[in-house]
This record gives structure tokens, C-alpha cells and sequence, in this order.
């Protein structure tokens, strides 16, 4: 609980705050039956003819005669005084309750975004090893375990312990038996508590675990629902997602099981305390210790006391679901994150990068992914890396960005180590387009702006034009503010990877990246969007780099890099390397097919 803790030291004094108004109603609502009992019973009920006092024997001296008129005053003061108490405790409550809320609204918020921060900056291979829905699971688990563990702390647990020390002090000063009584009832209560909700604790650690799985599960299920039902495979998915559901259904039942035997234990340990009370306070009346208000008083404090003592199985409950969320989100906030260098040298505007000797190996890999691959670029240039699947084409572009790190190798830009640094000062000036195209549910404007949200107008009618989008902009009814997707305008393969085009153009990146950027498009739109690519390569101001399957794409490069098991098996031209009848002479003879080739190369 000490990341509980430390996330609620800056809202400290509102927690003072509500736990003092949660103290002040518990008093006052404890104030009640003080005055029914002594007051009520003892002086108006049992005496309503005269006014006295009692001695230390409990016996009653009179002092005076009560009339009507004095009985319907004093009648009438006794009620004023329980509506003030009630009304004292009903205002301290609704302030408990609305400052309460502010902690737990505040908390939540606080630790939601702490975890979501730390956890878009972790490297990029923790995102290859889980499910996306499994983060953010632990993160809105958290949140709402945690908040409704503090709620029950405030409301209930701290007005117990309040309770406590009032009915002690009370009980003290009637006679020094009852107070042991109360005291180590409630001990025993507690460690009979503690002990029977460790199985509890148990099950509840493997329920948060296999919801999270089965978040991942339906988030990948979900994102991928026109695979499922275009192979008609919605059954076998909701069966599969199923058998997960009912697993934890099972291990809910056994939670159920185990609090309702937690709660039968405390009701009956409860009654038997309450009875062992009862019999202690009749003793004292007949030994004239105690009065029968006062009894009546007691009576009222013990259902005050162990009425909310029966929820402690509930709070203990509450307490290990957020103790079990607060360990996976203690285990997420341990992952270390991809840190900046110390003091990392400044970048600038990109006009360089290089590859020297770099080497790439996946954690479970045994053959390297880039092996020891070397090659330059500047600003102007454009190159292309091709190769069959598996080179290595992939793997090279997440070292460009910086998703992945050499093993073995430097990576320099404009003369520096990437190590020396900052890559987000990096990625602020690439531009990426990739063979899915990422777009997001919104109008066109809310696309672009996604990676440049200062760019004025005429930023975004410059870039849709280099990207060949003003056809589509014409056919948009409300122009760049046009909905795409559902309910809004639906985009060809071709016009969205145009829009994606214009979305990396409009950063005026430095370092402009292609990565496979037409292999799902068909012939005559590939055509026209590797025309447009080359057009801004060629007329560019910025290094291009290139990742494609099809050597039709790449043709226009300044230099092509052909990777093979990871490793540059040949480089130049498209002219020269068709001239050498390699490898890429092989690729290219088997994509354009004999006949083309034939005419193509006679």
C-alpha cells in the first residue's frame, strides 16, 4: 500500500479534512443515543412527575416536582437538541461525501495518468510481447479498486475506529468491565477477519490476472473483427473469448463463496459478543452499576459498533482487489522506460544518418534479424531497401526510429551516436508511412493535425496537394472537415494511403519513410501513388528511405540495398543491379513475369 500512500500524500490535507468531518459525524451521530438513554429514559421516561439525580449506586433522588408545562418544555428541548445532533451529522456527512469524492477523482486521474505515461514510454518490444488491451486493464482496474477501497476507508473503517474510541471512553466511565469486553471482541473479530480472507486474497490475485487476459483477448478480437467475420468464424471467437469468461465466472462463485462463509462467521461471532455484552450490562443494573438508559445507550453502541464490523469482510474484500491491482500496476511502473540520455547533444535539422557494423538479434531469436550491415545517406538522397520476406526490411526500419537498439553497431545521425541523442528530438522530424495506414476515427483536418496540430491552413492544402489528395478533398461534402469511416466518408486503399502520404508530408520531415507503402494496393493505384512518392523523393528536401516487396516502387532510387538472412547481399542501381543478374535480377524476372522482362530487357 505505500504507492497507495504516496499518491495521496499531495492531497493530504484534504484527506485530513474528510477524515475530521467523517469524525464529527460519527460523534454526533453517537450523541444521539447518549441523550435517549440518559436523558430520555432515565429523566423524562422513568421520572416524568419529578426532577432528581442519580448516585453512584444508580439510585434516584428527587429534587423537585415536574408539571405539565415543565414536562412538555423539557420534552421539547430533548427533541431540539436530537435534531440539532442529527443535523450537525447529516452536514459533517455531506461534506465527508463531496470532499471524498474529490480525493478519489483526483487520485484516480493521478495514477491513471502516471501509469499511461509511463507506459507509452517504454520500448517498443514490451508492446510486441502483450495484448494492447492488457495495459490499459491494469491501468482502469487500478483506478476503480483503488477509489473504492478509499471510499469504504473513509466511510466505513474510519467511522468504526471513531466509534470505538467513543464508546471505550463511554463504557469507562460507566464501569471498567465493558470496555475490555468491546475491545478484545473486536480483536478477535479482526484477526478471525484477517485469517479467513487470505484464501479470498488468493483468488482474487488470479482473477485480476485472467481479466486481463481476457481484455487483450477481446481488444485483439475486436480490432480484428473483419478477418472474424468475413471466415465466418464468429462463434468459434465468442466460444474461445467464452471459455475464458466462464474461468473467471468460476473463480467468482468461489469468491462468493468464500465471503458469504467470512460473513457467516462474523454475524454469528457478532450475535454471540453482543449477547456476552447484554448479559454483562443486566449484571451491572443489578448490581446497580448502571441505569436503564444507560443500558439502553450501550445496547445502541454495540449495534452502532458491530453493525458496520459485519462489513469489514466487505472492506477486506475491497482492500485485496486493490492490493492486487496496485501490484500490477507496481510490477507495470517497474518496467524500465526508453530514458534520454544524461545530456543528450542536439540534433538539429537531420542532413545525415549512417549504419556501421550494425547487428540486431529478437530476444528469442537465434539467427540475427541485421547482421552487421553498414551504409550512408544525405539529404537528397533517396534509397531503398528490398528483399525477400524475412531479410530483414522491418527489423531495419525500428532501428531507424529508434523502436528497436543495435545489439552491436552505431547508428549515427548528422555525425551523432544515437546514443548521445534524445530520439524524440528524432522522430519530430520523420515522416512515416506504412503499408497499414493508421488512420484515426475523425474529419480529414483531425487526421492531419494528429502530427502537426500548429499547421495552418495553407500547411494542410500544401501537403494534400504534393499528396495528390485535392480529387479527394473535391469529393469530401464538407471538405477537410469531412468524418471518415463510419457515418462519414468511406476512402479507397489508394486515398487513404494518399491522406497518409500527406500526414507524414505535412510535418516537412527531415527523414521521409516509405515502409512498404503500396504492397496492398492494386496495380493502377500502386501506379499512381508511386508516382506521387516519387515526385516528393526526387523534389524533396529531405533524406527518403524507402522499404518495399515491389521492385516497381523503387526503380528511381539513388540506391537500392537488396537484404538477404539480414545481410546486404548487393547494392547499386536498378539499371546495375538488373545488370549483375543476382538477386534482385532474380526478384525482378519473377514479379513482372517472363514476357514483360523479355520486352523490357531484350
Amino acid at each position: 500500500m505505500k504507492i497507495l500512500l504516496n499518491y495521496l500524500k499531495p492531497y493530504k490535507s484534504v484527506v485530513a479534512l474528510a477524515l475530521l468531518l467523517a469524525a464529527i459525524n460519527q460523534c454526533f451521530s453517537m450523541l444521539d443515543p447518549y441523550f435517549f438513554g440518559n436523558w430520555g429514559i432515565d429523566d423524562l421516561a422513568n421520572h416524568p412527575f419529578e426532577t432528581g439525580f442519580f448516585d453512584k449506586q444508580k439510585v434516584f433522588h428527587r429534587t423537585g416536582v415536574r408539571t405539565q408545562a415543565g414536562f412538555i418544555m423539557d420534552v421539547l428541548k430533548f427533541l431540539g437538541v436530537l435534531i440539532g445532533v442529527a443535523m450537525v451529522s447529516r452536514i459533517a456527512k455531506a461534506f465527508q461525501d463531496y470532499f471524498g469524492q474529490i480525493i478519489v477523482q483526483k487520485f484516480g486521474a493521478t495514477i491513471f495518468t502516471d501509469g499511461l505515461r509511463h507506459s507509452m514510454g517504454l520500448p517498443f518490444s514490451e508492446f510486441e510481447d502483450q495484448r494492447s488491451g492488457e495495459t490499459l486493464s491494469v491501468l482502469t482496474k487500478v483506478r476503480t479498486d483503488t477509489e473504492k477501497f478509499i471510499i469504504s476507508f473513509i466511510n466505513v473503517l474510519f467511522g468504526i475506529l471513531v466509534g470505538v474510541i467513543f464508546v471505550s471512553i463511554y463504557s469507562f466511565s460507566l464501569h471498567w468491565s465493558i470496555m475490555p469486553i468491546y475491545v478484545l471482541g473486536m480483536i478477535l473479530l479482526s484477526l478471525l477477519t484477517s485469517l479467513l480472507s487470505r484464501k479470498i486474497k488468493r483468488i482474487q490475485k488470479t482473477i485480476v490476472a485472467e481479466t486481463n487476459a481476457l481484455a487483450g483477448s477481446t481488444t485483439e478480437s475486436l480490432r480484428n473483427i473483419e478477418l472474424v467475420k468475413s471466415l465466418g468464424l464468429k462463434d468459434q471467437e465468442v466460444d474461445r473469448l467464452n471459455k475464458n469468461t466462464f474461468k473467471i465466472l468460476g473463480l467468482e462463485l468461489r469468491k462468493v463463496k468464500s465471503i458469504r462463509a467470512l460473513s457467516f462467521v462474523q454475524g454469528t461471532f457478532v450475535n454471540l459478543l453482543r449477547q456476552c455484552i447484554m448479559l454483562l450490562l443486566l449484571w451491572l443494573v443489578f448490581r446497580h452499576r448502571l441505569t436503564a438508559g444507560e443500558v439502553t445507550t450501550m445496547l445502541f453502541y454495540s449495534f452502532f459498533i458491530f453493525g458496520p464490523l459485519q462489513e469489514l469482510g466487505n472492506i477486506i474484500l475491497s482492500y485485496r482487489e486493490a492490493e492486487a491491482s496496485l501490484i500490477n500496476f507496481d510490477n507495470l511502473m517497474k518496467k524500465p522506460q526508453e530514458l534520454p540520455p544524461a545530456n543528450p547533444a542536439h540534433l538539429g535539422p537531420i542532413r545525415s544518418l549512417a549504419f556501421q557494423d550494425v547487428l540486431f538479434r529478437h530476444q528469442t531469436a537465434h539467427h540475427n534479424a541485421i547482421d552487421h550491415i553498414s551504409f550512408e545517406a544525405e539529404r537528397g538522397e533517396t534509397i531503398a531497401f528490398v528483399g525477400p520476406s524475412g531479410s530483414g526490411k522491418t527489423t531495419l526500419m525500428k532501428l531507424l526510429v529508434g523502436l528497436y537498439r543495435p545489439k552491436e553497431g552505431n547508428i549515427f545521425y548528422n555525425g551523432l551516436d544515437e546514443k548521445a541523442i534524445d530520439f524524440e528530438d528524432l522522430r519530430r522530424q520523420i515522416g512515416f508511412v506504412t503499408q497499414d495506414t493508421q488512420l484515426f476515427a475523425g474529419t480529414i483536418r483531425e487526421n492531419l493535425l494528429f502530427v502537426n496540430p500548429i499547421a495552418n491552413e495553407a500547411d494542410l492544402h500544401e501537403a494534400l496537394e504534393k499528396a495528390s489528395c485535392l480529387a479527394l478533398l473535391a469529393r469530401a461534402e464538407k471538405g477537410m472537415d469531412t468524418m471518415i469511416g463510419e457515418g462519414g466518408l468511406k476512402l479507397s486503399g489508394g486515398e487513404k494511403q494518399r491522406l497518409s502520404i500527406a500526414r507524414a508530408l505535412l510535418r516537412k520531415p527531415s527523414l521521409l519513410i516509405f515502409d512498404e507503402a503500396t504492397s496492398a494496393l492494386d496495380s493502377l493505384t500502386e501506379e499512381d501513388i508511386t508516382r506521387t512518392i516519387r515526385e516528393i523523393s526526387v523534389n524533396g528536401q529531405q533524406i527518403t528511405i524507402m522499404i518495399a516487396h515491389r521492385l516497381s516502387t523503387i526503380m528511381h532510387a539513388d540506391r537500392i540495398y537488396v537484404l538477404e538472412k539480414g545481410v546486404v547481399a548487393e547494392m547499386g542501381t536498378h539499371a546495375g543491379l538488373l545488370a549483375e543478374k543476382g538477386l534482385y535480377y532474380a526478384m525482378w524476372r519473377q514479379q513482372i513475369g517472363e514476357r514483360k522482362f523479355a520486352s523490357v530487357n531484350p
